[in-house]
């Protein structure tokens, strides 16, 4: 069964190594009959919450950013994948405000919105000290559980120092590929 898949990046890099295993995963989630939309956080025009709880009765975030174009992607796709290279020690700021939108979908409008089921991380890290991940993968699991999806994959990717070191990589674009056709 095809699945509808949104990733949301948050590398400023356009062409760093976030972005090139989103490539690779994208093309194998394509290549196995999937659709893919991607929303790069990065480049997208998003206010921080304004903390006015407004969405827990409409189901929907009330900001009129690019935030609402993300949402109606969580509201068409069955998968998310957030892909994010790791900055002091979590997730990019582009990507958190992306992420603080998720608010809206976990009081029961919202959850009612949202067609999303399963979700998986793309990380990467200059370090290769696997602990350098520890903070993401705990917020990465406190999203899940938020918004009760099903984890289909962390690919964890260390030793990325330079803007483009993962073409000395093939295991990560094998894996990114590999998760994108069995998602």
């Amino acid at each position: 069964m095809s699945k509808k898949i949104l990733v949301i990046t948050g590398s400023p890099r356009a062409k760093g190594n976030s972005n090139t295993i989103v490539s690779a995963f994208a093309g194998g989630a394509i290549a196995a009959g999937n659709e893919v939309e991607i929303f790069d956080a990065a480049s997208a025009k998003m206010d921080g919450c304004h903390a006015d709880s407004s969405c827990a009765k409409r189901g929907y975030c009330g900001l009129k950013d690019d935030g609402a174009r993300m949402s109606e992607l969580m509201r068409w796709a069955d998968v998310v994948v957030l892909a994010s290279p790791v900055y002091f020690k979590g997730f990019t700021a582009q990507i958190k405000l992306a992420i603080d939108h998720f608010f809206q979908f976990i009081f029961p409008a919202g959850k009612e919105l949202m067609t999303v089921k399963e979700i998986g991380l793309i990380a990467t890290a200059k370090s290769e000290d696997p602990s350098m991940f520890d903070c993401m993968l705990g917020e990465y699991e406190y999203i899940r559980a938020a918004l009760g999806l099903e984890s289909k994959f962390t690919l964890l990717c260390g030793g990325l120092a330079g803007p483009d070191d993962v073409k000395d990589h093939a295991e990560y674009i094998a894996a990114a590929v590999k998760y994108g056709m069995e998602i």
